[in-house]
Formats: C-alpha cells, sequence, structure tokens
C-alpha cells in the first residue's frame, strides 16, 4: 500500500461520522441526503435534473449506481431521529466506500488510456478576471474548475454528496470549529513563482482565507471586486497549529459556513507567492492567464477571447486515478470560443469539438443523435438562470437619463416584472426547452428549496394567464405615477443578442405590448454591466443570464445579496423583514425549519406575500431555467458528476479519452 493510499484510507476512518452530520446541516446539506467521500482517487426536480440515454462505459458507471442515495431534498422531507440519520450516514458512507474499491478492481482490467485533448465550445470573451478570489462569471469558473483546486468540494451538488480536494472533510468536535487535515501530497504547479511544486501548507490556506476577508488591493485599500467578502468573514478566527491542520472558528452557530465560503465558487487555493508577486495584476490584466498559480490537473497556457483557451496536463498532479495511475490522464484541454449555435453543432459534427452542449437546442441534439444514435446524450438542467429587472434601488443614483431613479417605487418595478411574458421567452430562448423559476436563488430544479411549482404557476407573472399579468403590470404602472413618454432605457448583454439573434427586439416589443411606454436597449459586454453594477448605477435590464445559485440552499444568497452590507448588494435591496429571515435562518439548523422561512421569503421576493404585498419585490425577479442537452463523441470517458447543474468542472480530473476508438481524430 503506497503512502498516498494509506493517507486517503486513515483520513476516512478518522473522520467523526456525528460531526460530519452536524456540519451536514450546517451546510446546507441535509443530515438525511449527506454522503461522504474521502479524498483522493479520484454541481431539482422530482425527477433528476440529470438523465442520460446511453450508458457510460461500465468502469464509470458502477460507482456512480452504487453510490447514489435517495435525493437529499427527498430525504429531508422524512423526519428522522439523530440515530437514524447517523446510521443511514454510516451506511452512505460504506456504499461510497464499496463502490470505490469495486471501481478500483474494474480498473485494474480496465484499459484506461492516458493522452488526447477534450475540446469544448465556449462563450470566451465572456469572461472577468483570472483573479481566483476576484472571478465570477460562469464560462470563467468553468475553466478555472480544470486548473484549481477548492479546500473541499461539491462531488454532487444537487445529491448533496461532498468529498475532501485540496484538505479533507472536516472535524467538527463543536458548532463553531472546523477542523481541516491538508492532503500531504496536494503541491503547487511546478512553474514560476512556485518552482519546484512545493507543498500545500495549512499556512497557505490562511493566507487564502485572510486574502478574501481582508478585500484590499495591494495598497490596502478597499477593493470591492473581491466578491466574497461577506461569505468569508463568517471566519471568527483561523489557526494553523502544524503545516498539515487548519482550523477556523465562527461566532456563534452559522448553518450557512460549509456552504459558503468553503463551498462557494471561486474559493479556489492559489499561493502566497502569487497574491504578492501578481496582487493587483490579476484585476488590471484581466486577461492574462499566464498569472495564474495553483495545484490543479491541468495548467492554463494562453487565452485569446477571439479564440479560446488552452490548457496543458500537470505532470505532478498528486491525485491517482481508479487505476492506480497518476491524474489526470489526457494531455490537454482546449476550449474553443464558439457562441453560435449552428457554428457549435457543426463544429461537433466534424470532431472539431468532442462535447456538445449550450448553446446547442434541444432540437439540434435530436438531429445530432438521430445522425449519431451511438454517442451518449443526456439533459442538464441550465444552472444559469434568466431573471429580469436589475432594479437599481440605490437612492442617490438619478436615474439613466437624470429625472430620477423610477425603480424606488416598488410599483414601477412590479409592473416591469409582470410585463415579462415567461412562456414567450422559453419559447423564443430555449424552444420550449425550459420552465419558470421565481427567483436565482431557488430555480425550479432546486424542489426542495423553491415555493412548490403549483404555488408558483398561480402567482402573478408565472400564470399561464396573460392578460391578468398585463391587466395586473398596467395597473401597478399607473399608481406608480410613471411618465409613459419616458423612453426607458435597459442595458442588454451583447452576447445575449449574439447568441439569440432578435430576442432583444422581441423583448421590447413584449414591454411596449404589455405597458405602452417606449422601451430601448443598449447592447453592452458583461465587463460594462459588472462596472455598473459595482458602481451601483445599473440602469435596470430585460431578460438576461445571471451565475448559478453558490449553493441549493439559499441561506447564503438572502445573506450576501438581499441584507445591507452583503458582499454582492450592489443594487441597495433593504427590507427589513427579508433582512430578518436571512439572519434567523444563518443560526438555524433545523433544515426544515429553513426552508419554511425560504419560502416566506420567496413571497416576499415576488411582491405576493399577504402582510407586505409589493414593498419587498426583489430586485432581480427570475423568469426560467433552461434543460440543455449534452452529447459527446464515445472516445469521450466523462465521471457521470460531470452532468450537473453547474459548478462540475473540476470532476473532469479523471475524464479520459479513448485515443484507440476508431472514431477519435489522428
Amino acid at each position: 500500500m503506497t503512502e498516498r493510499n494509506y493517507w486517503q484510507r486513515m483520513r476516512r476512518r478518522q473522520m467523526s461520522r456525528r460531526a460530519l452530520l452536524r456540519a451536514s446541516g450546517r451546510a446546507g446539506v441535509g443530515a438525511a441526503g449527506l454522503a461522504l467521500v474521502g479524498c483522493g482517487d479520484d454541481d431539482d426536480d422530482s425527477q433528476p435534473a440529470v438523465s442520460q440515454s446511453a450508458a457510460q462505459p461500465q468502469q464509470q458507471s458502477t460507482q456512480q449506481q452504487a453510490q447514489q442515495p435517495q435525493s437529499a431534498q427527498q430525504q429531508a422531507q422524512q423526519p428522522q431521529s439523530a440515530e437514524q440519520q447517523a446510521a443511514q450516514a454510516d451506511q452512505q458512507e460504506q456504499t461510497v466506500a464499496d463502490a470505490e474499491d469495486q471501481q478500483q478492481q474494474q480498473a485494474a482490467t480496465t484499459s484506461i488510456t492516458r493522452g488526447g485533448t477534450l475540446r469544448f465550445s465556449t462563450p470566451a470573451a465572456t469572461h472577468d478576471y483570472f483573479d481566483p478570489h476576484r472571478a465570477v462569471f460562469g464560462p470563467t469558473q468553468f475553466w478555472m474548475g480544470f486548473y484549481m483546486n477548492y479546500l473541499i468540494r461539491w462531488r454532487n451538488k444537487e445529491q448533496g454528496i461532498l468529498e475532501s480536494d485540496i484538505a479533507s472533510l472536516p472535524e467538527t468536535p463543536d458548532a463553531e470549529t472546523y477542523i481541516f487535515s491538508i492532503d500531504r501530497g496536494a503541491q503547487f504547479w511546478d512553474q514560476y513563482p512556485t518552482e519546484g511544486g512545493r507543498l500545500v501548507t495549512a499556512q497557505d490556506i490562511e493566507i487564502n482565507f485572510q486574502r478574501q476577508i481582508d478585500a484590499a488591493d495591494s495598497s490596502g485599500a478597499e477593493d470591492s471586486t473581491f466578491l466574497g467578502a461577506s461569505a468569508f468573514r463568517k471566519t471568527a478566527s483561523m489557526e494553523t497549529p502544524d503545516e498539515t491542520t487548519f482550523t477556523t472558528r465562527t461566532d456563534g452557530v452559522d448553518a450557512t459556513y460549509l456552504g459558503s465560503p468553503v463551498l462557494r465558487p471561486f474559493s479556489w487555493i492559489t499561493s502566497p507567492e502569487a497574491i504578492m508577486e501578481f496582487g493587483d495584476r490579476w484585476r488590471d490584466e484581466a486577461g492574462n492567464v499566464e498569472l495564474s498559480s495553483g495545484t490543479g490537473p491541468y495548467i492554463p497556457l494562453t487565452y485569446d477571447p477571439d479564440l479560446g483557451i488552452d490548457m496543458t496536463r500537470n505532470d505532478h498532479y498528486w491525485k491517482v486515478g481508479a487505476d492506480g495511475q497518476m491524474l489526470p490522464y489526457m494531455d490537454s484541454v482546449h476550449m474553443e470560443n464558439l457562441t453560435d449555435p449552428t457554428a457549435v453543432e457543426a463544429a461537433y459534427r466534424s470532431r472539431e469539438i468532442d462535447v456538445g452542449g449550450f448553446p446547442l437546442s434541444s432540437l439540434q441534439a435530436e438531429a445530432i443523435g438521430a445522425d449519431f444514435p451511438e454517442h451518449p446524450q443526456g439533459q442538464i438542467a441550465f444552472g444559469f438562470t434568466i431573471i429580469t429587472g436589475i432594479f437599481n434601488y440605490n437612492p442617490d443614483w438619478p436615474g439613466e437619463d437624470g429625472l430620477g431613479n423610477p425603480y424606488l417605487d416598488r410599483r414601477f418595478c412590479y409592473a416591469l416584472h409582470l410585463a415579462v411574458d415567461r412562456y414567450l421567452m422559453i419559447d423564443t430562448v430555449y424552444l420550449g426547452s425550459g420552465k419558470p423559476s421565481g427567483q436565482e436563488h431557488t430555480p425550479w430544479f432546486n424542489q426542495y428549496w423553491a415555493i412548490p411549482e403549483e404555488e408558483l404557476l398561480s402567482t402573478p407573472g408565472y400564470r399561464p394567464d396573460r392578460d391578468a399579468d398585463i391587466a395586473d403590470a398596467r395597473a401597478a404602472l399607473d399608481a406608480s405615477g410613471y411618465d409613459k413618454n419616458r423612453t426607458l432605457k435597459l442595458y442588454a448583454p451583447d452576447i445575449w443578442e449574439q447568441t439569440y439573434q432578435g430576442v432583444l427586439e422581441t423583448e421590447k416589443n413584449m414591454y411596449e405590448e404589455a405597458l405602452g411606454i417606449p422601451i430601448e436597449f443598449q447592447i453592452e459586454p458583461y465587463t460594462v454591466l459588472l462596472q455598473r453594477w459595482v458602481s451601483k448605477t445599473y440602469p435596470g435590464g430585460g431578460p438576461q443570464w445571471t451565475n448559478p445559485p453558490d449553493d441549493l440552499d439559499p441561506t447564503t444568497s438572502y445573506l450576501q445579496n438581499l441584507t445591507p452590507g452583503g458582499a454582492t448588494n450592489n443594487l441597495s435591496y433593504d427590507f427589513q423583514p427579508m433582512t430578518d429571515i436571512a439572519n434567523t435562518m444563518r443560526v438555524t439548523l433545523d433544515r426544515e425549519e429553513r426552508r419554511e422561512m425560504a419560502y416566506e421569503a420567496q413571497r416576499i421576493l415576488l411582491g405576493t406575500h399577504p402582510d407586505h404585498g409589493v414593498e419587498g419585490l426583489g430586485f432581480a425577479p427570475a423568469v426560467m431555467n433552461g434543460i440543455s442537452p449534452a452529447l459527446w463523441w464515445p472516445y469521450v470517458q466523462r465521471p457521470d458528476d460531470t452532468l450537473q447543474f453547474a459548478h462540475a468542472s473540476h470532476r473532469y480530473d479523471d475524464a479520459w479519452i479513448d485515443v484507440n476508438h476508431p472514431d477519435y481524430p489522428a
């Protein structure tokens, strides 16, 4: 037995199951739905958000089938005693361990080949920073998943399965303490500024946490581009008694701590040397991927927004695959800049890319499947929620035309919210392959936390009765006193129109028909939209994408986005009943109690709460989430856990290419 395997097995044995049960509640996972996975050999509907129509090779599928528990959402609805929960967690942990052993046995007789390049399409220009602590854009997050590591990570967010990454899953000796053990094999890349590939220490993790807590530039001035600051500031203290032990404590019980900051997207671990060497250059040279410093299985080489991004294998990656070989298996990863669905389809058919997904439509996927019936296919709940409004509640902003901020009257916002025809948008954008979502924090596939579908579909704005919505929208607009001759300028991201050509004309007609006011769309890149959002001068927008939820449990999102002082509350939302709910959810460990509070929050944010009306309307009501097709050439051997709604690219670390397959392009 190698030292590495000994370390992995001992760490799994040393975990306190009941301590992890307590941690699971704080992570928003729920004790009854938590499966625990150790570090090393190796993002809901009532039906699975992911379905796969063609079986994967047995080497990959057996572990997934063996370890799938009943969904966390379903199990959490069944009251259980602490003893029952502990016994179930023990059973799930043993199931996972058995599955890993079985996978290793199968891998011994399965010829996993090394080499090859995995190729995707990507909207390469939709990027903000390569800084692992400043970035927020979804495509950037996907790229980083291939070359960065978390402290711990999601194995399957939808099923509530956590696994170790740089560190073990934490010991929690009490409700405020988290003890992480750093993997003795984890090391930074053997390249500047960490030549030699030195080992990761607990002190490195502390520096990463402190940088996000400080949220300051190199001069010490506050830097608002650290959007995870409020999450990390929940860390009351940190200790590093030795090089492999990292301990954090919260100031009181915090049900959100394990979910955020620890499992938050972009909680990547980078080297202190890079923090010192690059610092503000990560912000000021946002497109310079060569400044990256990390630990992941691949190392980024080049980035060009017009061409894409290229990565190469990290030959010093410390994790071991199921067959005993060092990961990663593939030589390189290439992301090709493609945003037009027709171009993506053509590239897939000609094997210029190996994996087909967004922005392919379901009709395109069906046509490809008919021509290539042997290609595996699946469906993924598209995690990037379409939101609308983006109402700016900043009382100091004079409006885009200087005539005053119209969003300060919530009735005006409510009118815009109801003017959006969700079903028209689903047909226009997703060709019918989508469902309405009430909030970006709780999209439709997040069944446990989202208000019941029957309630949502009877809610103004989401009900199928378009005439009733228009009537209510016009009444709210009249009550607000808005000058109907005043042109309303809305911002739209350029890639939105590029991907769905003509969608802005559809939106303009939709608003003008419903409200009878002139609408003007101004198309801008996401970088400009982000700047206006951060500066609290965002002029409002029509339907467009936003990031996937950090966590299925919305507690952290509420705290960050909808309370005064929240790190990403840049639209000045401030409604005391909502603040009270978010703060209470934070200190409530009982998951079902938090769910009931989340229902109350959603009714406030949708303007339907019987006690508050439209006064608590959120700044960005959701429109919908799509159901995105996924398909790939048969030579691509991808783990099942890569088929998740978001934040799952890190699960490609043990994907491989069958370079001997007859379809593989030589």
